[in-house]
């Protein structure tokens, strides 16, 4: 989360904005390089107003976002006039890195809140006012009441959580506008039509939004304007949804291939899984759903490694996989671990390409050219051009940047993928190929894919079970 204020009065292009307009661009342009990424953008967003940039992945919604406001990345030259009369609140796409680990979310929430806010001086009224604060941002921000969460640290939360938790920083400063991108990715219906109501709520209280969304049914919901974005140019309206495309056909599926025997995950005195017991059979998709914080991630984590459960056991193919440090080579590459927050498991200095080779390097031992060119293969069948492969993270979208993890997991020719919301946040379009390219994969490696969503109907006509996960326990349907 980043800010920054402009006075009032700030001439941009020949014009006076006002607090009226509240927010003003002329002629932004976004170059790496030779690469032009945006160019020639006017936007006018109107205080008090909605207005909201739609699109398909890599379009360059992101960019605008970052350059207006203000945090776009070192290798990014941006040109133009952008001027607004307040303060700038930002959401990043990959919101839940903007939370500092190491701190208490009470803690954290707090301290911003004395530093923005107007707290009495210090003693008993300074904290009762703090603590009051805070229950007001996390209620801002969608966030279930009465959650006890003010001693817990942010990997103690989903990542539709730890979404809304950085959004709470950010209206902790008090900003005037809101850049907010893909707020809503990654959130069960029920959080996101709440997390809606407070952006409805907000832009009733005067506050000014630029919203970043895949969500149809939110665009059209909530905003004022819908301009859409093609190539790094707007356009007058958002992009039509791309056709529907043959669903891939359910069929018999093969040998017992993975197992959840009975997996509980506790720490610190909660519990974050419960006793799960499932299976999946080589070629089988499996969806699984259920509200955000109820355990999904975790059971990912669990199976993948990452994650050492309290009690219970992973089996796969008959054979007991340990934690994740003490997993061999050939385990390794047997399950594969496609994140949800994808940025962060990326170097941001190499190129997303030689990222996504080593994979077949170092758990297939192919030759580096050999992992290079089913790399590029790879990537080029999930939509990235041989020049987007050779950019660095930062010079990515988020939408690309998940296509470029899925690629990587995809070169250790798994036989049990686990791929946490990989769709969220991408058109109808860029999520139908990826849903195509795990067909593809479950049928030529009889592979057991696992997929964490809370997008049910696109993923119900091609799942074969649907495993519900709650808390209390979950059940199988």
């Amino acid at each position: 989360m980043r800010s920054w204020p402009i006075p009032p009065g700030v001439t941009c292009s020949g014009r006076t904005v006002t607090e009226q307009q509240a927010l003003v661009v002329r002629d932004l342009r976004v170059t790496v390089g030779p690469h032009r990424l945006v160019e020639a953008v006017d936007l006018d967003v109107p205080a008090g107003t909605i207005t909201t940039l739609v699109g398909p992945s890599g379009a360059g919604k992101s960019t605008i976002a970052a350059a207006i406001a203000g945090t776009s990345p070192p290798t990014h030259r941006v040109d133009g006039f952008i001027a607004c009369p307040g303060t700038i609140g930002y959401l990043p796409q990959d919101a839940a890195a903007t939370l500092n680990p190491a701190r208490r979310i009470g803690s954290a929430l707090g301290e911003l809140a004395v530093l923005h806010g107007d707290p009495p001086a210090l003693g008993s009224g300074r904290a009762r006012w703090k603590r009051e604060r805070v229950a007001e941002l996390l209620r801002q921000a969608a966030f279930p009441a009465g959650l006890a969460c003010h001693r817990r640290y942010p990997f103690e939360f989903s990542g539709g959580q730890r979404v809304r938790l950085a959004l709470a920083a950010v209206l902790a400063v008090e900003p005037q506008v809101l850049v907010l991108d893909e707020p809503t990715a990654g959130l069960d219906p029920a959080s996101r039509d709440a997390l809606v109501a407070v952006l409805d709520e907000l832009r009733r209280r005067g506050r000014t939004i630029l919203l970043v969304t895949h969500d149809d049914a939110v665009a059209t919901d909530l905003s004022d304007r819908v301009v859409g974005v093609h190539e790094g140019r707007l356009r007058a309206t958002g992009a039509a949804p791309a056709p529907p495309r043959p669903l891939a056909e359910k069929g018999r599926h093969g040998d017992l291939l993975l197992e959840v025997r009975g997996v509980a995950v506790r720490r610190d005195g909660s519990d974050l899984l419960r006793d799960t017991t499932f299976h999946a059979r080589a070629g089988e998709l499996i969806a699984v759903v259920g509200a955000s914080g109820a355990g999904k991630t975790t059971l990912t984590r669990a199976i993948a490694g990452l994650e050492r459960p309290t009690s219970g056991a992973v089996v796969v193919d008959g054979e007991h996989y340990p934690p994740l440090r003490s997993r061999s080579c050939r385990q390794l590459a047997a399950v594969q671990y496609v994140w949800q927050e994808t940025r962060e498991t990326f170097d941001r200095t190499r190129p997303v390409l030689d990222q996504v080779a080593r994979t077949a390097v170092r758990l297939r031992g192919l030759p580096r050219h050999q992992a290079r060119s089913e790399a590029r293969t790879e990537l080029r069948s999930l939509g990235l051009t041989a020049e987007q492969a050779l950019r660095v993270p930062d010079d990515l979208s988020g939408g690309q940047l998940r296509r470029a993890a899925l690629a990587r997991a995809l070169l250790a020719h798994p036989t049990v993928l686990l791929c946490d919301e990989p769709t969220t946040g991408l058109d109808p379009g860029t999520a139908e190929r990826i849903l195509e390219r795990l067909d593809t994969h479950r049928r030529t490696h009889r592979a057991a894919v696992l997929l964490c969503t809370h997008d049910l109907p696109a993923v119900a006509a091609r799942a074969d079970r649907v495993f519900t996960i709650e808390n209390p326990p979950p059940t199988v349907g």
